[in-house]
């Protein structure tokens, strides 16, 4: 009889134990889909910022994130240039003026000779974008700084020289990052540009 109530016993426990597991696994889903989808909506392009640096360890994590994005054939097929040193965003801002004085500025190149390259570099960029949100940083993608960096003037070129791209790469995107000096509300979305076919 002992072992017919201890063995109703573990039972008991067994099942509290596992509808608790349940229980939690769906508050962990609602909450991490919570967290991200109030990431997404809160994330903004800033065009001011704070002359703070960026810390490295923060840099780091986000990157780590982006070079998690997916890629055809996971190709990756980016080359990508983190540049936080003065001197160097001086002798860019000389060429390509338009990051709002971030205090480091994100070039990612594209592989030209990869069809789908320009595709995973935007997949690349948002998720540098949103992991940076994440740190209550800001962000601005940039495409007049790749065309100014891509322009063939002599300083354009001393500068793509000096971010030492491989052959057939080239700069396809901007990210100004920083801290943010300006906090603005979202733009208007039209949503009646997403169907749902049923």
């Amino acid at each position: 009889m002992k072992k017919i109530v201890f063995l109703f016993f573990i039972l008991s426990i067994l099942i509290t134990a596992n509808t608790s597991c349940q229980s939690n696994d769906s508050t962990d889903r609602k909450s991490k889909s919570d967290i991200v989808n109030k990431n997404i909506l809160a994330r903004r392009s800033i065009r001011a910022y704070n002359n703070i640096p960026v810390a490295r360890d923060t840099i780091d994590m986000i990157l780590k994130s982006a070079i998690n994005s997916p890629s055809a054939r996971n190709d990756q097929p980016w080359e990508v240039r983190v540049i936080s040193n003065s001197d160097f965003l001086a002798k860019i801002k000389a060429v390509a003026p338009n990051f709002y004085d971030a205090p480091t500025l994100i070039l990612v190149a594209n592989d030209t000779t990869n069809s789908y390259s320009a595709f995973d570099c935007g997949i690349f960029t948002q998720t540098v974008m949103l992991s940076a949100e994440s740190f209550g940083l800001g962000t601005v993608a940039l495409g007049m700084v790749a065309r100014n960096l891509n322009s063939g003037t002599p300083e354009a070129n001393a500068i793509l020289a000096d971010l030492n791209l491989p052959v057939n790469y080239r700069i396809l995107i901007g990210i100004a990052l920083g801290h943010k000096a300006q906090f603005p509300d979202a733009k208007p979305r039209n949503a009646n540009k997403v169907q749902i076919l049923e």
